[in-house]
């Protein structure tokens, strides 16, 4: 029987501070390769990376946090991967939920999601924003709603993926921008795609504390314009997000 290759991608961007930590109390029996993919960062997570025997690989300009995305899975599914685990080497999420998540895609999911409120108060605990807690439990009822799925974070920074999955929805035309992660939930969603959450760690500590107040409302604006597109979508109004190429 075919082992699944497992290949875990560090999405960085100026990192240097945190990666070679990360990357040391990282457990690495559970992957396959690990892949850096480097956003054009300012400092030294490149050099770094090549140092620490890391395959790496560093965009000749900034692509934003979406299109690293892109380029990022692009690469993993080149590779020849099976199952791909998204997890930022700045420490904010902790790699203790990966067990679980690959028990989870064993058992039949094709997407798993981090679940960062199993305790409500949780992420406070661990240097969340006391403003944003509101407004994320506020969002995550109102995308369950729309989606008809229940869901407790859609917001999140821990994911994994299938190929399976990635083969069903057209990520190559999602956002350059954070929004890329929430389009592809909604387009997982939308093809019936099974997901599931596992419980995640998270350390919120200077600038890991997220997102400032405007590029917060800016991207909280920007899911209400996803979560449109996908009633249009199931009403038989479909644009480029929700149609699937077969590019796999």
């Amino acid at each position: 029987m075919h082992k699944p290759k497992t290949i875990v991608l560090f999405i960085a961007y100026n990192a240097g501070k945190t990666l070679e930590k990360f990357y040391k109390d990282f457990p690495k029996d559970l992957a396959d390769e690990i892949i850096l993919v480097d956003d054009a960062s300012k400092d030294n997570t490149f050099e770094l990376a090549k140092k620490l025997g890391i395959i790496s690989y560093k965009n000749p300009v900034n692509l934003g946090y979406g299109g690293n995305m892109r380029r990022a899975l692009s690469l993993a599914l080149e590779q020849g991967a099976d199952i791909i685990i998204d997890i930022h080497p700045d420490g904010e999420y902790n790699p203790s939920a990966i067990p679980e998540a690959l028990k989870q895609i064993q058992q039949g999911s094709q997407f798993v999601l981090g679940n960062r409120f199993t305790n409500l108060l949780r992420p406070i605990e661990n240097g969340m924003y006391i403003w944003k807690l509101i407004p994320l439990r506020l969002l995550n009822s109102i995308d369950s709603l729309v989606f008809g799925v229940r869901l407790n974070d859609f917001h999140q920074g821990f994911r994994v993926y299938t190929r399976n999955m990635l083969s069903k929805v057209n990520f190559w035309e999602n956002s350059n921008d954070y929004l890329f992660s929430f389009e592809l939930i909604a387009q997982a969603i939308y093809e019936n795609i099974q997901i599931t959450q596992v419980p995640v760690e998270t350390n919120y500590t200077g600038k890991k504390r997220g997102a400032s107040l405007k590029n917060s409302i800016k991207y909280s604006l920007g899911t209400f314009k996803i979560l449109f597109l996908f009633i249009l979508a199931k009403l038989g109004f479909k644009t480029k997000l929700f149609k699937n190429h077969n590019l796999l």
